[in-house]
């Protein structure tokens, strides 16, 4: 358990730092060519060095372009593994870039600014842990001495350098110690609201989650006119179930049915809710009478190809449920408890017919053949 803890919340933590990247290589790639003008129309005393300043400028300005686009890319796809050593090649490159100009700008003009501002950059943008921090840290003297070595430069200079460098050292430390307190305080809040809006049976939202995502999407449905339905489910004779088997064992068939909701319905959009004991609900958009029917239907089979064992063999040998279905277009008079209450009374149908099946507007869909309900009019 806490392993899986630490994996949420670095996770979160390199996420974080993708969408600084990303936000980073933005801000750099608009201020870049604003600060290549100024630095072109300045004097230089040596124009081979303005030359290797401007071509460097021009390289930092298609990394930056170039980490902005690939950074996008994988956070929108989610593609995690590649996460760190993206965001820390970005920032390595970035900070040697920042450091050499910085080397320049000392030498011909003689001023820290541009050192103290790649220091800054790297203080308050990533949020690194102290292996890479330090690595990061080493190879910024390391750059910073040797550029002073080959520029010669004077005395006060060198001690300038070394105590920025020493400043940049402690004040990343702790700057780092109050990005990872910040990221554990919203982690722990992450946690908790998690903890309140779902079920800790079985990993699938409570009501509480589900009237939160209904209430966060219902306005959206109701202004473009987006169909959204409800999925009513009950599993039959879950008592006779209990009395049978005895609790521990019906709270792992509420597991097994609950990880065959999650299955059938994959949408992004789709709130896979359990609303107590033996009822379940799923909530989705855009949908129709075709597409609601067809994932009770992949429901049914689902479960039918999970093989639950069920003593009490009235219906089956196995685990079934019965489904009520309920669709409209948000509106007036139609909202979400009226929605909620068509799919109840659908259910309150279907167990009322024989279990087992499905109904929708008045149909029951009770039989399959070849993966094609039968419909019955009640």
């Amino acid at each position: 358990m806490r392993d899986r803890k630490n994996s949420i919340s670095k996770k979160n933590i390199e996420l974080t730092n993708m969408k600084r990247a990303i936000k980073s290589s933005f801000v750099l790639a608009v201020i870049l060519p604003f600060l290549m003008l100024a630095y072109g129309l300045t004097s230089w005393s040596d124009n081979g060095l303005k030359i290797a300043f401007m071509i460097g400028a021009v390289i930092l300005e298609i990394i930056q372009i170039s980490y902005c686009v690939v950074l996008y890319i994988q956070v929108r796809n989610d593609e995690f593994e590649t996460f760190k050593i993206l965001y820390m090649s970005y920032y390595v490159i970035t900070v040697i870039m920042l450091m050499l100009a910085s080397g320049s700008d000392m030498k011909v003009f003689d001023s820290e600014i541009l050192y103290i501002i790649a220091c800054a950059y790297f203080i308050f943008v990533p949020i690194v842990n102290e292996k890479d921090r330090l690595i990061i840290i080493i190879a910024m003297s390391v750059i910073m001495v040797t550029m002073v070595l080959v520029f010669r430069m004077d005395v006060r200079s060198v001690i300038d350098v070394c105590l920025i460098q020493i400043l940049t050292m402690f004040v990343s430390r702790y700057q780092h110690n109050i990005n990872l307190r910040h990221e554990k305080m919203n982690n722990s809040l992450r946690k908790k609201t998690d903890y309140s809006e779902h079920d800790p049976l079985t990993g699938l939202f409570n009501r509480r989650g589900l009237e939160s995502r209904a209430n966060a999407i219902w306005p959206y449905c109701e202004r473009n006119k987006v169909s959204v339905g409800i999925l009513a489910l009950d599993i039959d004779y879950f008592k006779k179930y209990n009395d049978a088997y005895g609790h521990p064992q019906g709270d792992e068939c509420l597991k097994q049915v609950a990880r065959v909701l999650r299955e059938s319905a994959q949408r992004s959009t789709d709130v896979v809710t359990r609303t107590g004991g033996e009822e379940f609900i799923i909530f989705v958009q855009d949908t129709d009478e075709n597409n609601i029917v067809q994932l009770a239907l992949k429901i049914r089979r689902n479960l039918e190809a999970a093989k639950i064992p069920h003593a009490y063999k009235a219906i089956s040998n196995y685990v079934t449920v019965s489904i009520g279905a309920a669709t409209f277009v948000p509106g007036y008079g139609k909202d979400f408890d009226k929605l909620y209450e068509n799919a109840d009374k659908a259910l309150y149908a279907a167990k009322n017919n024989g279990r087992n099946c499905i109904v929708y507007e008045g149909n029951l869909y009770g039989r399959i053949k070849n993966g094609i309900a039968q419909v019955i009019s009640m």
